[in-house]
């Protein structure tokens, strides 16, 4: 099972979590030792992205990416931020 967060490109991983584990070796940079996916509700199909030190860079659209060996499904989302 894989679940990626990203950018603009598939590439720009923001954060992946393949085979049971986080992929730190994967991920751009700037979000390096920022985020942590929440898998509380891993079982039930859902799961959420945390970004600390929240950054004027972070705002902007991002994608989550779910792929199993039997099925996979994508999602959008926009972080604004907060007097912005």
């Amino acid at each position: 099972m894989e679940v990626r967060w990203f950018r603009s490109q598939f590439s720009s991983v923001v954060h992946l979590y393949r085979d049971g584990q986080d992929q730190d070796g994967e991920q751009i940079p700037e979000y390096r030792g920022r985020t942590e996916l929440l898998k509380d509700n891993i079982a039930n199909g859902r799961v959420s992205l945390r970004i600390r030190n929240i950054r004027p860079s972070d705002d902007g659209q991002y994608t989550c990416f779910f792929q199993s060996s039997v099925s996979y499904e994508d999602a959008l989302l926009d972080l604004q931020m907060a007097g912005q």
